[in-house]
C-alpha cells in the first residue's frame, strides 16, 4: 500500500508539471540552459556570472595594435520559491477526497498548474518590464496598429543586431489585441491571405506579424511612473562604464524602479558597426531601484552600463552635463501615470533558472514525491505529513527554487506601453 501511495504522489507531481509546462507563456521565451551552472561539484550559491559575447575592436591598416581581451558579465540570481499549502482532517479524508486519476488531474492538478504558471509569468513579466530599456508607444494608451507595436520592435531589434534566428514573441493585454483587430483595414496588410486573416476575425487574435508570434496575456506588469516636479538634468557628464546618473531635480521627485528615462542628444548604436541607429528615439536607461530626491539632487542607479567608447559601446556620445532627461519619451505628462507593459521578446533577452529543493526521505513522511523537467528546469515537489495534535494531514506543494537573469536585453527586448 505504501509503495502504491508513493507511486500516486509521483504521478500527481509529474502530471502537474506536465500541465504547468504547457501553460507557461512569458517564461517560455526565457533561456533555460543556465541551471547547469548551479549544479557544479562545488558550491555556487544563489548567483552565477554569465559573460556577454566578446566584441572585438578592429584596427585600420597593417600596424599591430595590442591590447587585452575585455569581457563584461551579468549575473543570474536564484532566490524565489512559490507553492501552495492546505490541511484536511480525518472526516474529510474518509468522506470527501476525490478518487481516480482523471478527476484528480482535472480538479486539482490542472488548477495548481494554472495558478503556478500565472504567477511565474507574472514575475517574469515584471522582471522583463523593469529591464527592457527600448520602448514603443505611449504609457497609459493602448496602441491600435502594428506600426506602433511589432513593426517598431522589429526595427529596434534589427538596428541593434538582435539574432535573426530564435523565437520572437509579443505579449499584449487583451484590450490591445481587440484595438488592433478593430483598427483600420491597413492592418490586414501585415498578413498573408487565408488562415491568418480568418484567425484575426473569427477567433479575435493575431497569429504572426512582423516576425513576432502574438499572444494575449493577463500576467503583464502594470507600472506607475515616478513623479517629477520640474525639469531633470544631468548634474555632471556620465563617465564611460557608468551604472548611475547624477541628476539635478526638484526636492521630492521620485524615480521608480522600471522607469524609462531618455537622455537628450544621446542615441543608441549598432553593437557591430558602432554607428548610430536610424531610430530617432534617444537612448533610454531604466531605473534600477526606487529613489526619492532629498533636496535638488539625486543619484539614480540604472540597469544599463553606459559605454560611449570601447568594445561594448552602446551610445553614440558621452552624456553631457546639463543634458535634459525625459521620463518615458513619447508620453505626454508621464509623471505618476500608470499603464500595462506589453513585451516584445527574443529568447536571448532573459534567462530563467529553475532548481529542485531538497526533499525529506520518503520513510520520514506519509507521502513524498517530486518531478523535474531537465529541458525547462521546472520542478514540482509534494510533501504530506500527519499532525497528531489536530488529527489533520498537512500538505505542501512547491514550485522549486527559481530566478531570472538579464542577458542581451538591449537588442532583444522592447517594452510595449499600454494602459
Amino acid at each position: 500500500m505504501a509503495a502504491n501511495n508513493f507511486s500516486k504522489v509521483d504521478w500527481v507531481c509529474a502530471d502537474t508539471l506536465s500541465l504547468l509546462k504547457h501553460k507557461l507563456g512569458i517564461v517560455s521565451t526565457f533561456r533555460k540552459d543556465y541551471e547547469k551552472d548551479f549544479r557544479q561539484s562545488f558550491a555556487v550559491g544563489d548567483t552565477v556570472r554569465v559573460k556577454y559575447p566578446w566584441r572585438p575592436i578592429l584596427r585600420d591598416g597593417l600596424g599591430y595594435v595590442g591590447g587585452n581581451i575585455e569581457r563584461i558579465e551579468t549575473t543570474i540570481t536564484v532566490d524565489q520559491v512559490i507553492g501552495s499549502d492546505y490541511d484536511f482532517g480525518t472526516v474529510d479524508k474518509l468522506l470527501n477526497m476525490e478518487r481516480g486519476e482523471e478527476k484528480v488531474s482535472k480538479e486539482y492538478n490542472d488548477k495548481m498548474a494554472t495558478y503556478i504558471a500565472a504567477e511565474l509569468d507574472k514575475r517574469a513579466a515584471r522582471y522583463a518590464a523593469r529591464q527592457a530599456n527600448s520602448i514603443a508607444g505611449v504609457l497609459g494608451t493602448d496602441p491600435t496598429t502594428f506600426d506602433a507595436t511589432s513593426a517598431t520592435a522589429r526595427q529596434r531589434f534589427g538596428e541593434l543586431d538582435c539574432p535573426q534566428d530564435g523565437d520572437r514573441e509579443i505579449f499584449v493585454p487583451y484590450a490591445v489585441m481587440r484595438a488592433i483587430k478593430g483598427g483600420s483595414d491597413a492592418n490586414l496588410s501585415r498578413f498573408g491571405i487565408g488562415d491568418d486573416i480568418k484567425r484575426l476575425f473569427r477567433k479575435g487574435y493575431v497569429g504572426e506579424a512582423d516576425g513576432f508570434e502574438w499572444t494575449e496575456s493577463n500576467s503583464l506588469y502594470t507600472h506607475t511612473a515616478g513623479t517629477w516636479g520640474g525639469a531633470v538634468t544631468l548634474s555632471s557628464a556620465v563617465a564611460n562604464g557608468a551604472t548611475s546618473l547624477a541628476v539635478t531635480c526638484t526636492n521630492g521627485d521620485t524615480f521608480k524602479q522600471g522607469d524609462k528615462i531618455g537622455i537628450a542628444s544621446v542615441y543608441p548604436v549598432n553593437p557591430v558597426t558602432r554607428d548610430k541607429t536610424q531610430s530617432t528615439t534617444t537612448y533610454n536607461v531604466t531605473v534600477a531601484q526606487d529613489v526619492t530626491a532629498s533636496g535638488t539632487s539625486a543619484t539614480i542607479p540604472i540597469n544599463e552600463t553606459i559605454y560611449y567608447t570601447g568594445n561594448y559601446q552602446n551610445v553614440d556620445s558621452q552624456p553631457a552635463a546639463s543634458a535634459v532627461l525625459t521620463l518615458f519619451p513619447g508620453t505626454s505628462s508621464p509623471s505618476g501615470k500608470s499603464g500595462k507593459i506589453g513585451l516584445a521578446l527574443h529568447n536571448e533577452a532573459f534567462a530563467f533558472v529553475g532548481l529542485p529543493l531538497p526533499m525529506p526521505k520518503k520513510s520520514s513522511e506519509e507521502l513524498v514525491g517530486e518531478a523535474y523537467d531537465e529541458e525547462t528546469g521546472l520542478w514540482i515537489g509534494f510533501i504530506r505529513s500527519f499532525e497528531a495534535r489536530t488529527r489533520s494531514w498537512i500538505n505542501r506543494m512547491d514550485s522549486g527554487l527559481f530566478g531570472f537573469g538579464r542577458l542581451h536585453v538591449e537588442p532583444c527586448a522592447c517594452a510595449i506601453l499600454c494602459k
